[in-house]
């Protein structure tokens, strides 16, 4: 629209006025851009109201071109802005969420069932293109190295439940879980090995679990091979997909109308349809617990059933 306001208005002096096209090629330019100086040459009355509606077309022309040229330049950075102090501000209001180191393929897994389950996590994330996916996704998200204090704060992992590393290599989830265990004694960590062996460094680190996703993954292929059947209802109960059936943690709270009744007399498998698989106090674990076992207040009961059942027994541990 530019050019051809300037072609135009080029044409029109030269027909009207019967100037060169330097100088109606001039003359056009310091009218549509409001500049001001002297005309060329003297202008006859025609020449005049051409000018004046040169002036009037070249401004509102010109004004729309620097609009759309801004909103082309700035409008998707501005709006990216916008979205990640949305999500930053969001982020300094987590308690009790997951950190979640790394988004590569593990860190990945991990943030898919997080956000199937809607549980509360953040993830902290270096590679550009990695935080482009994240962001695209609307999921939170925080720039950074996470073996740096600041970003780790920016995380909020002093009040983060569980931290989860899943970087590339041990070295830097040692780093990380170091800091990550000063900024929070109570933070639960769980880290991922990378090569063989790396399992007690980790664990020297401050990591309480220490996963080895070749090992298990190995040991996965083996079962699957030599019992298909209990893996599929393992997969079933732990993915809750093909079947409506969970397995879940559930903690016994002091207020709990659980605490202080024997398996038994709480009725769990009439009152709620599930399962209690294992019972675990403190360091001890006991499977399969007798029905005159106990519940006491701070118990973990690992529960098998359907995830609604689940619930209402999560209601009554509270």
């Amino acid at each position: 629209m530019v050019v051809l306001v300037q072609m135009i208005g080029t044409s029109g002096y030269m027909l009207l006025e019967k100037w060169s096209f330097l100088d109606a090629f001039y003359m056009t330019v310091i009218t549509i851009t409001t500049i001001g100086f002297h005309e060329v040459h003297p202008l006859s009355v025609t020449g005049q109201l051409f000018t004046a509606i040169m002036a009037f077309v070249g401004i509102g022309v010109i004004l729309l071109a620097a609009t759309e040229l801004g909103r082309a330049l700035l409008g998707g950075d501005i709006l990216r802005m916008i979205g990640l102090r949305r999500d930053l501000s969001m982020i300094k209001n987590l308690s009790g969420h997951i950190v979640v180191c790394g988004y590569g393929r593990m860190g990945r897994a991990v943030v898919e069932v997080l956000d199937e389950r809607r549980v509360p996590f953040v993830v902290v994330e270096s590679d550009s293109a990695k935080l482009a996916q994240l962001e695209a996704r609307r999921l939170p998200a925080v720039a950074g190295d996470a073996t740096q204090e600041a970003i780790q704060k920016l995380a909020m992992v002093p009040t983060a439940k569980t931290f989860l590393a899943c970087l590339t290599d041990d070295a830097h989830n040692v780093f990380a879980i170091l800091l990550a265990r000063q900024l929070n004694p109570d933070l639960a960590i769980i880290a991922r090995a990378v090569e063989e062996g790396s399992e007690e460094r980790l664990h020297l680190a401050g990591a309480d679990k220490v996963i080895n996703p070749y090992r298990l993954g190995g040991m996965r292929l083996a079962f699957t091979a030599l019992k298909p059947t209990v893996m599929d209802f393992i997969e079933a109960s732990l993915a809750g997909t093909t079947m409506d059936l969970e397995l879940a943690e559930i903690v016994v709270h002091p207020s709990s109308q659980l605490a202080g009744s024997t398996l038994a007399g709480a009725d769990v498998r009439r009152r709620f349809g599930i399962i209690v698989v294992a019972l675990k106090r403190g360091d001890e674990s006991s499977f399969n617990p007798e029905p005159d076992t106990r519940i006491e207040a701070g118990d973990v009961l690992v529960a098998l059933g359907p995830l609604q059942a689940l619930e209402q027994m999560e209601r009554a541990s509270k």
